[in-house]
C-alpha cells in the first residue's frame, strides 16, 4: 500500500511540475488568455453595461473603473463597435480603453483557423460580413505589427520571389476551428434550425428548416460549429445555407 501511494504521489508531483501543452497558459500583457478572447478592456470611470434577456428584458451590471475584463466577439457596424463581455454588450465610447491581444496569440489556440470577417461595414479587397478564408493551396499566413495593432497577411507565393498579400486588421475577423468532415453525408435535423447564409449565429436568417428535415453536406470541412448543406444532393445552389452541426445527425446513426 506505501509503495503504490509513492507511486501515485511521484505521478502527481511529475504532472504539476510538468503540465501539458494543453494546461500551459498563454500570457499577453500581464494576463492570462484564453481561448475566444479578442482581447480586454477597462473602463474610465464607473458604468452601467447590459445585456438583453430571451424574453426581451435587460439587465445591467455596474462595472467599476480601472478593473480589467476580458471581450470575446467583436460586432461593427453603422461605424460603431460593440464588445462582449461575456453576456454582456459594451458600446465603443471615450470610457472604454480596449486593448487588442494580437491575432498570432488569438490563432494559437486553434488547430486549424478559418478567419471570419465580422464587420459589416466592408473589408479590403471586396470581402464581405461573414466571407471566411483558412490555410489552403499555396496561400499561407503571415502576421504583421503596425502602430495601429496587429495585421494578418494572407499571402499567395508567386515564382518564388516574390509573394502577393492582402492585409486584414484583427479585429476585423473572428477566428474558428475548422474541422474535417465528408462531403455528401446526408443528415437530418433534430430539431427546428435557422438556416444562414455564412457561418456566423449573429447572421441573417435565409430560412427556417424544420426538426425531420434531411440534407446533405455540401463541402468536406465545419467551421465555426456549422457547415453548408444542400437539399438536394446534385448542387442546387439557391437554397443551400449553414445550420449548426449539434442540430444534425447523419441519417442511418442510432
Amino acid at each position: 500500500m506505501k509503495k503504490l501511494f509513492f507511486v501515485l504521489l511521484a505521478a502527481f508531483v511529475f504532472a504539476v511540475v510538468n503540465p501539458t501543452k494543453s494546461e500551459a497558459k498563454v500570457m499577453y500583457d500581464g494576463a492570462e488568455v484564453v481561448k475566444g478572447q479578442t482581447g480586454k478592456m477597462t473602463f474610465k470611470k464607473d458604468i452601467k453595461v447590459y445585456k438583453k434577456n430571451s424574453d426581451g428584458t435587460f439587465e445591467s451590471l455596474v462595472v467599476k473603473r480601472n478593473n480589467f475584463f476580458r471581450t470575446y466577439d467583436i460586432e461593427k457596424y453603422d461605424k460603431k463597435i460593440f464588445y462582449q463581455m461575456g453576456q454582456y454588450r459594451v458600446q465603443a465610447t471615450d470610457l472604454v480603453v480596449f486593448k487588442e491581444v494580437p491575432i498570432k496569440i488569438r490563432s494559437s489556440f486553434y488547430n486549424k483557423p478559418t478567419y471570419i470577417v465580422i464587420t459589416r461595414d466592408g473589408i479590403n479587397d471586396g470581402l464581405y460580413y461573414g466571407s471566411h478564408f483558412k490555410l489552403e493551396g499555396p496561400w499561407g499566413f503571415n502576421f504583421k505589427d503596425t502602430n495601429n495593432g496587429q495585421l494578418l497577411q494572407y499571402c499567395e507565393s508567386g515564382d518564388g520571389s516574390e509573394e502577393f498579400c492582402y492585409e486584414y486588421p484583427g479585429t476585423d475577423l473572428k477566428i474558428a476551428e475548422t474541422i474535417s468532415r465528408e462531403r455528401g453525408v446526408r443528415y437530418e435535423l433534430t430539431r427546428d434550425e435557422e438556416g444562414k447564409g455564412v457561418p456566423l449565429k449573429e447572421s441573417k436568417t435565409e430560412r427556417i428548416m424544420k426538426k425531420g428535415s434531411t440534407v446533405f453536406s455540401r463541402y468536406d470541412h465545419e467551421i465555426n460549429g456549422y457547415i453548408y448543406v444542400t437539399d438536394d444532393l446534385e448542387g442546387r445552389l439557391d437554397n443551400a445555407v449553414y445550420l449548426p452541426m449539434n442540430s444534425l445527425k447523419p441519417v442511418g446513426d442510432k
